[in-house]
């Protein structure tokens, strides 16, 4: 497997501990994005990640935890970022509709 899978509901609560060793990026719509993200995250929406996933090369070494609405459109950014050369991959599984942590909204 190219990536890890990390339960959403599980993660959100240790996310206060947890945040800093993980650079969350957000690969749903910017609507989706717009109306609520975990706070930091970075926006690249999958279906752009294979033309934008250089936005991410200063990362390359660090945690990655890819999220979406429900873990399915995440898990396709991380095969890209995978096949890509990143290597710490995780997917938040059951994406946002699991999330029990904090959210951010731009609205």
């Amino acid at each position: 497997m190219t990536y890890q899978h990390i339960p959403a509901a599980i993660f959100g609560e240790k996310w206060e501990s947890e945040r800093d060793n993980y650079v969350f990026v957000d690969v749903r719509t910017i609507e989706e994005y717009e109306d609520a993200h975990v706070e930091n995250s970075i926006h690249i929406p999958y279906d752009e990640m294979e033309d934008r996933y250089e936005e991410l090369e200063a990362y390359k070494e660090e945690n990655i935890l890819l999220i979406c609405r429900s873990g399915m459109r995440s898990q396709v950014a991380a095969q890209v970022l995978s096949e890509k050369g990143f290597t710490k991959l995780f997917n938040l599984e059951g994406g946002l509709l699991e999330w029990t942590g904090r959210l951010h909204s731009d609205k």
